[in-house]
């Protein structure tokens, strides 16, 4: 699996969005699966896809001798920062998308120590969250950068996340799985709009 990340600048989302289906398209062209697509909202957007390739190497460079792949991304510069970075990752948890209408709350863990030990007490909270009403969208290590990503749906606005925590962060499950910011140099939380992967044309 591969999770792709990038910033559009600000006030270009619409214009970029527009052209979202062609990169997809392109990429499947090259034997690339879709899985789930998200851009966080509270700032820069920033986008986030996973996607599959039986072998990301050579899907990669095959994208990139790609003439229409290189007009593409001249389309797309001026919409988009060149910050890009696709990583290969391991997946924890992946679910087919659902109710696309749902915030999604995206998380990123700086990871210190041992990533068993993380993953350990991580797996005991995601059916915590879920008994919260926080269903798990995705999870994924990229272990060489230590950086663990997930989401997961929320049934409100962003606004209403901070409250919508208390209970669970009382709740004496989650009270004693504490320890898991001992693994946690740094972490970011935003919300996020779930996207609806363009239908193949193929």
């Amino acid at each position: 699996m591969l999770l792709h990340r990038f910033t559009v600048k600000p006030g270009h989302l619409d214009a970029y969005l527009a052209l979202w289906p062609d990169e997809v398209a392109l990429r499947r062209r090259h034997g690339f699966d879709f899985r789930r697509a998200f851009v966080e909202t509270d700032a820069e957007p920033k986008m986030t896809w996973l996607y599959a390739h039986p072998d990301a190497s050579a899907g990669l460079a095959s994208l990139a001798a790609d003439p229409d792949h290189h007009a593409l991304q001249d389309a797309t510069a001026p919409h988009v920062f060149r910050n890009a970075t696709i990583r290969p990752v391991d997946v924890e948890i992946l679910t087919e998308s659902a109710d696309l209408g749902r915030l999604a709350i995206m998380r990123r863990y700086a990871i210190t120590g041992s990533w068993d030990d993380f993953l350990a007490i991580w797996r005991r909270i995601v059916p915590v969250r879920e008994r919260h009403g926080n269903e798990c969208l995705f999870a994924v290590a990229d272990r060489p950068t230590n950086m663990f990503t997930w989401a997961f749906g929320f049934g409100g606005d962003w606004s209403d996340f901070p409250e919508s925590q208390r209970a669970y962060y009382r709740d004496p499950e989650r009270v004693a799985l504490r320890g898991v910011f001992d693994y946690m140099a740094d972490y970011a939380i935003h919300p996020a709009r779930q996207l609806a992967l363009p239908t193949s044309t193929d």
